[in-house]
């Protein structure tokens, strides 16, 4: 009989080999790292097949005698799920010392350590030795731990995976989780080192990887769905681009494909039962047309199918009241969470029992939910799904998961470690306890928690009135010795003012020889600038002023120019030339340069001459009749830079013949 090659958003397993594409290099990998550590972490975004990956790929890697694979979900407790599996395998805790042990080291108040048998090296051996088998513990949607689990749960967790790994059994731990809660795995690592060392990560579909799907899909003997000779790589390059859209991606989410693959086949069958055989081909695929956000409109229409089938038994029903019945399967961070038929109506007060069932058993039908008959909960098929589904609720219904969440994050904490709900929770809380429903434990400690906000309050307010009163003291303490400063005031005011007109007579004094020194400081300015040159001699003090501004604060590139001077001398009737080159500089800005460079043209004896002295204005000089027409010189400043000027001696002896 043939077989239906896709599997919806339903995970590949073992049995599933023969239509399993696209991931064969993830699977080597993945296989390989197993062997080089005993922990491995599989992350990747929501949908790439994580799950398919580890049950099928590297199932399919494995003989059944080589591995013995316990899948771990977190169902209500991650540790209570750990050991119902170990236990199914053949191992189970000595006691019950043994577990209140590690829930101490969880809460902090033990240690893992110090020197007692380790009660999981004594489970694991037992499994090992019933089976013979390396035991591999794979914990798929680890997430779960991050979103749907406390603190103490965390901890204690922690505490069993130390154990677990400090049993020296022959046990692997294989972690699947999507990548944006990696980040919550830092003080995981923090005791565990190795958590991370090894880690694989799945990534989207890209073209190659739907092609290899088709193609495979194609020359599958058994599959019932075929694709048209010749057109499978088209196919396969129209099904992305269809799914892709407008978008500039190279890849594509695995769900979407799955969800477009599964429609394609309805759309050329109809037939729900999916044992119709079909051809998929270039023109069929083109007849589907354009198509929008598969996921959403997936679910919209599975939502109004539903209600439709229903109508007649529930008049009362609507696509809105589905969507409702739907929300609690999303957590508020837009991942599934599984779910009792009895938890499920308690949280749907308003509504039908009979109704949530029907509603529930029908999504099953359309595989939007499956039943897990180990935890006898239901949740979502995907991932993927979770996230529309939580995008749908009303403010209102996410304000009460949020309480929901917040009351059993903190009842959840050991008693002795637990906070009090704080006066603002308890406000945000009050309104929506009668639709929640809080258990006696979590309507204890938000009684106690009142008990302590009004402990506070009363504690505060007495504080207030002892502060109170003590100020009003206070105040009359200063009452009395405002009297007296009164009249220490007025006789201090009488020597102020004697003291304030001796003062302004100082003051005009003062001013008088203010006047003379700014008087002086203008003739110092003209005698400073006149240092610099004839052309500041007839400029008014202003001018000067801005001038000393500009030359402290203009960048010294702006203010370095070369000079040079050459004056005629005869020696025994022989007549040199002593030639003189020098940096024009403010003075005060001579420090920002380290050296100054003067490199001579082709026949010098010293090509180069430096000068580091900012006395001498960094000059240099030599005797002879030769120059060079036109001199480079390199200024070279304390912060790195180089400044590279010329000076042309063919200009000067034209202007000093």
């Amino acid at each position: 009989m043939k077989k239906y090659p896709f599997k919806f958003l339903d995970s590949y397993h073992r049995e599933d080999k023969g239509i399993f594409f696209g991931r064969d290099e993830e699977i080597d990998a993945l296989y390989n790292m197993l062997f080089q550590s005993s922990v491995v972490f599989v992350y990747g975004a929501s949908g790439t097949g994580k799950t398919s990956l580890i049950n099928c790929g590297l199932a399919c890697r494995f003989e059944p005698h080589d591995w013995l694979p316990l899948m771990v979900r977190r169902g209500s407790d991650i540790n209570n799920s750990l050991e119902h599996v170990l236990n199914s395998a053949g191992g189970a805790f000595d006691t019950d010392i043994e577990k209140k042990d590690l829930d101490k080291d969880a809460d902090g108040l033990g240690s893992s350590t110090g020197g007692k048998p380790n009660p999981f090296e004594k489970i694991i051996r037992s499994v090992y030795e019933k089976t013979f088998r390396p035991i591999y513990l794979i914990f798929d949607q680890f997430e779960e731990l991050f979103i749907l689990g406390n603190l103490h749960e965390q901890n204690r967790f922690i505490e069993t995976v130390k154990a677990i790994l400090a049993s020296e059994q022959p046990v692997k731990l294989l972690f699947s989780i999507r990548e944006e809660y990696l980040g919550h795995l830092y003080e995981f690592e923090k005791k565990v080192p190795q958590l991370l060392q090894k880690k694989l990560r799945i990534e989207p579909m890209n073209l190659e990887k739907v092609k290899q799907v088709i193609i495979g899909v194609s020359e599958y003997e058994d599959s019932n769905v075929q694709v048209k000779e010749g057109e499978a790589e088209q196919v396969a390059e129209g099904i992305f681009e269809k799914i892709k859209g407008k978008g500039k991606s190279l890849s594509i989410q695995l769900p979407f494909l799955q969800v477009f693959l599964d429609k394609y086949y309805l759309n050329l069958t109809k037939d729900r039962s999916r044992k119709e055989e079909a051809i998929f081909s270039v023109r069929s695929l083109k007849e589907m047309g354009e198509i929008g956000d598969i996921l959403v409109d997936f679910l919209e229409e599975q939502v109004i199918d539903v209600a439709r089938e229903l109508k007649d038994t529930y008049p009362e029903i609507s696509p809105q009241l589905t969507w409702k019945i739907l929300s609690p399967f999303s957590t508020l961070d837009g991942t599934k969470e599984p779910m009792g038929i009895s938890e499920l109506c308690e949280r749907l007060p308003d509504i039908e029992d009979a109704l949530i069932q029907d509603i529930v058993n029908a999504m099953v039908n359309r595989r939007m939910l499956r039943y897990n008959e180990t935890t006898e909960t239901f949740e979502l098929s995907h991932d993927t799904l979770a996230k529309p589904i939580a995008e749908r609720r009303s403010a209102e219904e996410t304000s009460l998961l949020e309480v929901r969440r917040l009351i059993q994050n903190q009842v959840a904490v050991n008693e002795n470690a637990r906070e009090y709900f704080t006066e603002k929770q308890l406000l945000f809380i009050e309104p929506y306890l009668d639709r929640l429903k809080p258990s006696e434990e979590e309507e204890d400690w938000m009684t106690k928690s009142a008990q302590f906000v009004q402990e506070q309050k009363d504690l505060a307010a007495r504080r207030k009135l002892d502060e109170f009163i003590k100020k009003r003291k206070a105040r009359q303490r200063w009452l009395q010795r405002i009297g007296l400063v009164v009249i220490a005031a007025l006789i201090l005011s009488i020597f102020l003012a004697i003291k304030y007109r001796n003062q302004e007579i100082k003051a005009e004094q003062a001013k008088v020889r203010f006047e003379k020194a700014k008087n002086y400081a203008n003739e110092l300015l003209q005698l400073v600038m006149k240092d610099r040159g004839r052309k500041y001699e007839t400029e008014n003090d202003s001018a000067l002023r801005e001038t000393l501004r500009v030359e402290r604060t203009a960048p010294i590139e702006n203010l370095v120019t070369p000079m040079a001077a050459v004056t005629n001398f005869s020696i025994n009737d022989d007549q040199y030339r002593n030639f003189v080159l020098w940096i024009d500089v403010p003075s005060f800005r001579k420090n920002e340069i380290e050296e100054v460079q003067y490199i001579f043209c082709k026949g010098f004896v010293n090509p180069v001459r430096i000068s580091k002295e900012p006395a001498t204005s960094f000059a240099i000089g030599y005797l002879g009749w030769g120059y060079c027409p036109t001199m480079n010189i390199d200024i070279i400043l304390k912060k790195g830079d180089t400044l590279h000027r010329n000076y042309s001696f063919t200009e000067y002896f034209k202007n000093n013949p």
